[in-house]
């Protein structure tokens, strides 16, 4: 019902989700937090979602050490 709400009926609930979990993993959310949110039961399947996003955030990280670096 709400998919067809919000105009997103194209899409199934499995990639809505794994979605909105990178999505708030690429904010900076902590697990507990994505959890609350996506309804997730274990750290486990959040960290298999946001995995890609927050190495992504750690190579910028990385890199901008690297380049302040004297």
């Amino acid at each position: 019902k709400l998919r067809r709400q919000i105009g997103a009926e194209a899409y199934d609930i499995h990639s809505l989700r794994y979605t909105a979990t990178a999505e708030l993993a690429r904010v900076g959310l902590d697990d507990d937090l994505i959890m609350a949110i996506t309804g997730h039961k274990t750290h486990r399947m959040v960290q298999l979602y946001a995995g890609a996003e927050r190495q992504k955030l750690r190579a910028r990280a990385a890199n901008f050490a690297r380049e302040k670096r004297p």
